[in-house]
């Protein structure tokens, strides 16, 4: 990653947009399980990171819960609904490849809702990723491994997870950025050290 004195930046060439930010949701028919075991999520990861690139599309949240799902993807527009159809399809046929009982897995997918980047991407990664935390599956988001979550905070995830733009929305170099979202996800009330926080004019969170 290139670094201008010393300090991490963000890399510049990823961050035109090459669709529409939608956000997908895929909920189990019936309000099922969609998932019973850990490597069905790792399957699902697999899936994404294969249906992706044939739709020209990049992933910048995510988050896989018991009966549902949610992706933030950049898509074209006419392409998003397909997306999700695919997602819905290639895991339904390789969960009922595994032995599940035969039947639909996924309620109809509805067509996905399209964003605003700079007006809501933000808002939109914080309510995906914190998905665990109001259910009250961990007290922490970072607690929870399936959710794109701990890759903006730098502690790795699935290659295909992009999290340039949204860190870029934050505002200067990496370091700032990841300090702002750390802020920016945290519960109302939440204290924070002063040196921890970014000065940023563009920054949306709460100081």
């Amino acid at each position: 990653m290139p670094e201008a004195g010393g300090v991490p930046t963000l890399p510049a060439s990823r961050l035109r947009l090459q669709g529409d930010i939608h956000h997908v949701a895929l909920r189990g028919h019936g309000r099922q399980a969609i998932f019973r075991t850990a490597a069905d999520r790792c399957m699902l990861d697999d899936i994404v990171g294969d249906v992706l690139p044939g739709h020209g599309a990049r992933a910048h949240a995510y988050c896989w819960m018991t009966n549902h799902l949610h992706l933030v993807a950049e898509v074209r527009r006419e392409a998003a609904l397909e997306l999700a159809h695919e997602l819905a399809t290639r895991y339904t046929a390789t969960y009922l490849g595994a032995g599940s009982t035969a039947g639909p897995l996924f309620a109809t997918p509805e067509q996905p809702f399209r964003v605003q980047a700079d007006a809501y991407l933000l808002q939109l990664i914080r309510y995906v990723h914190l998905n665990p935390v109001r259910a009250g599956l961990v007290r922490n988001a970072a607690d929870y491994p399936w959710s794109g979550h701990r890759a903006y905070l730098g502690l790795g995830g699935p290659h295909w997870l992009s999290t340039d733009l949204g860190l870029r929305l934050l505002g200067g170099d990496l370091l700032r950025a990841v300090a702002a979202y750390r802020v920016f996800v945290a519960p109302v009330g939440t204290p924070h050290h002063r040196e921890a926080l970014v000065d940023c004019r563009f920054y949306p969170g709460r100081y």
